[in-house]
């Protein structure tokens, strides 16, 4: 095998050029924040990447992820994250190996705005449905060939068994959202971009499409409220915008309070915000007890994630700006920044999370065959890769083969590693 890379070394080197670096970012704050590691996917024009940073804001571990790694996030002491290519999800363990791929089933396809993996194994996914109406039986001048896209919810166990289904047809009533045009011929009605297990076991997901919120029993299917929207069932005090608009990441929270990322951009005024809302189920109240606005008054017009950390801090994605890249803050309960960092323009972010988990490896690129050192003999893997393999990339291989960082395994990656191994 040695004698096969030889020519190779020779072949490559000649033409070494420095890459494989992380996308840039501006450190404007960096103040004591809450010491974890940051998951991040970052996309746009540019190359896309998933990424671990560490507390000391160096990007301890990240790859060129192409089509991969929407939501990629720490699940229940798994990393998850969604595969565009064939719309599925795939869960990883701490020695980055793809340890299962989690799909729909009834012929709908995963969804890649969230899923939940749950304690006992068994997890959450959001899809889409396509169904012909004859609206003009339910509102006035309605199509009557009208084609509706609504949400649907799967539970699965452990060993991928369908458990719990739940299809927004059956248990909503699509007349009451009359904040639509529900005389189109083509009714996007949902827009479902979390789903979060209660403390009762219910579920809770957000329906941005028309800002509310909506708490399911998860044995029935039955709606047990609506939070927000036009079936809004809650009285809002605090808040001086009357709710939230367009909202993203929706979670129940230790104290029993509810955060989420209120995007905010059919306010009157336009603005962006975190929130903290204490909820009164019983009564139907909810208080707003805290939020956050960015001193510039950011607004998100799409994307954005909100996180209450242990040690009652809270971290922002900023989502979709306008002129800006994509910026993670991170704020103490008194609203003082901590962190604040921004991307280059034309990256965003869907989601953004701290956790303190870490893999069990070890993080050099190019050390294909795990010996924790680079040689010629991870040369021998990757020439193997390159001309007996070819299988679809996975995480492991772009972090271990790929590293020059450009989202392809191919001869250039020989030439990079065989310069590192020459020079070191």
């Amino acid at each position: 095998m040695i004698k096969r890379i030889i020519p190779l070394l020779f072949l490559f080197v000649s033409g070494y050029t420095q890459t494989g670096t992380y996308a840039n970012f501006q450190v404007n704050v960096f103040n004591n924040p809450y010491p974890a590691n940051m998951f991040i996917h970052t996309m746009g024009a540019q190359s896309k990447y998933m990424a671990i940073i560490d507390s000391t804001l160096n990007p301890s571990w990240f790859i060129n992820s192409g089509e991969l790694g929407l939501d990629f996030k720490v699940n229940h002491n798994q990393l998850s994250y969604f595969k565009r290519i064939d719309q599925s999800w795939i869960l990883l363990n701490e020695y980055m190996v793809e340890i299962d791929t989690l799909k729909c089933i009834g012929g709908y396809n995963a969804d890649y705005h969230d899923m939940q993996v749950l304690s006992d194994g068994g997890y959450f996914l959001q899809a889409y449905d396509s169904i012909l109406v004859d609206m003009s039986t339910i509102v006035t001048n309605g199509s009557p060939n009208a084609t509706i896209h609504l949400l649907i919810i799967q539970e699965f166990d452990i060993n991928h068994n369908l458990i719990f289904e739940w299809n927004a047809w059956n248990h909503l009533n699509i007349s009451d959202y009359t904040n639509l045009n529900l005389t189109s011929n083509n009714i996007t009605w949902m827009h479902g971009n979390s789903i979060e297990v209660d403390f009762d076991e219910n579920i809770i997901i957000s329906n941005r499409r028309s800002s509310e919120i909506i708490k399911i029993d998860r044995i029935t299917g039955e709606v047990i409220w609506f939070l927000g929207g036009p079936n809004n069932e809650f009285l809002f005090l605090n808040d001086s915008l009357n709710g939230f608009r367009k909202q993203h990441d929706v979670r129940r929270i230790e104290n029993g309070n509810i955060t989420l990322f209120d995007n905010g951009n059919t306010h009157d005024t336009p603005l962006s915000r975190a929130l903290e809302y204490e909820i009164d189920e019983d009564e139907k109240v909810v208080n707003l007890i805290w939020d956050f606005v960015q001193p510039d008054g950011y607004v998100a017009l799409a994307m954005g994630s909100v996180q209450r950390l242990p040690n009652n801090n809270t971290l922002i994605n900023w989502g979709t700006l306008n002129n800006r890249g994509a910026i993670i803050t991170e704020v103490d309960y008194e609203k003082n920044i901590v962190l604040d960092i921004q991307f280059s323009q034309g990256n965003k972010c869907y989601k953004v999370r701290k956790n303190t988990w870490d893999f069990a490896t070890n993080l050099l690129p190019g050390d294909t065959n795990l010996d924790n050192q680079i040689n010629i003999y991870d040369l021998n893997y990757i020439v193997d890769y390159i001309l007996f393999d070819q299988s679809d990339s996975d995480v492991f291989h772009l972090f271990r083969f790929d590293v020059n960082r450009d989202g392809i395994i191919n001869s250039s990656d020989i030439d990079f590693l065989a310069n590192q191994i020459l020079v070191n």
